[in-house]
């Protein structure tokens, strides 16, 4: 996906940086905005919200995004940002495209998990106190006041702005690591009292439905269920579940079916034994032939290629 695709609307950008591994995206703005469709990377997203109200899908729930709060989305997993209902489209975010070819080794630096531990951990919604929020707002203003001294002839060199640069990258990510730990660790300790994360979940109208939509599915990978009956199930027309569905996530019920049912073969690929032929059949793909066209086509490995080097970097994409 192009990176003009990530983030539309780029008049209202107030400022961009992008060095090896790393993209940065700063807007303001104060007009209905809704991300495209089809949206997710190899990238590892850091979303801080500074002032403004947002909503984000992220695999099956939608999240309400205000100021003092981030959240993290790792690498390859659907998501969507939208106006949030009722509310002005004002807003002013910052965020942060993270690349495993850089930070896997940063993150290991840091004493932090590498690229796929750290995205698998942490991936989630982090709400921040007053001190770490200064910090935060600290470290946008230190980042940003680096990359005006380059343009101005300041820096002494490329490579010590980078590394600086990848530097509070990293301590951004150490925050947000440090909140989500904080709320994951207060879920354990403090029964029937909701994180941070679990109170931002939209749990009404239409964000639920799709929620129940896509949980059936990611429960029914093996069955081939068409849309009349999917809409049948939940007591809904065809067109109306089609529109909301595809409002909410940005893929179609068939895209995203086809999503969830290739993370499902990578992750049978990965741990277990089972033969491909079988993990077509568990996957609801019908047959191998088929199977093996839309693994490709999503990933640009066979399977069995994918089997021998799981640890390969995955490029999902629908076409």
């Amino acid at each position: 996906m192009s990176d003009e695709n990530l983030h539309n609307s780029r008049l209202e950008l107030v400022f961009e940086k992008r060095i090896p591994g790393l993209r940065v995206n700063e807007a303001v703005r104060h007009q209905r905005f809704i991300m495209r469709n089809r949206h997710f990377h190899e990238t590892i997203e850091l979303h801080i919200i500074i002032y403004g109200q947002r909503l984000m899908f992220v695999n099956q729930e939608t999240y309400r995004l205000t100021p003092h709060t981030a959240i993290m989305v790792n690498h390859n997993i659907i998501h969507k940002t939208s106006t949030a209902p009722n509310m002005p489209p004002d807003h002013h975010n910052f965020i942060l495209q993270l690349d495993r070819a850089v930070f896997d080794e940063k993150f290991r630096e840091f004493g932090l998990k590498g690229f796929d531990d750290f995205g698998a951990t942490y991936g989630g919604l982090a709400k921040f106190n007053d001190t770490e929020w200064q910090l935060i707002q600290s470290i946008i203003d230190e980042f940003k006041a680096a990359c005006d001294d380059e343009r101005r002839g300041m820096t002494s060199s490329m490579e010590d702005l980078h590394s600086f640069l990848y530097l509070q990258a990293v301590e951004l990510a150490c925050i947000f690591a440090k909140s989500r730990r904080r709320d994951m660790q207060r879920k354990l300790t403090e029964q029937g009292i909701e994180t941070a994360e679990q109170q931002s979940v939209v749990k009404t109208g239409v964000y639920q439905k799709v929620r129940d939509i896509a949980m059936y599915l990611q429960g029914h990978t093996d069955e081939n269920m068409s849309l009349d009956d999917l809409a049948k199930k939940f007591f809904m027309s065809k067109s109306y579940l089609t529109r909301v569905f595809r409002n909410v996530t940005g893929f179609s019920v068939v895209e995203y079916m086809t999503y969830i049912r290739v993370q499902k073969a990578q992750q049978l690929l990965r741990d277990s034994d089972t033969s491909i032929t079988e993990i077509a059949e568990i996957c609801g793909f019908g047959n191998i032939t088929y199977f093996e066209k839309v693994f490709k086509q999503m990933t640009g490995f066979s399977p069995g290629k994918y089997r021998k080097n799981p640890e390969k970097e995955i490029k999902l994409r629908l076409k």
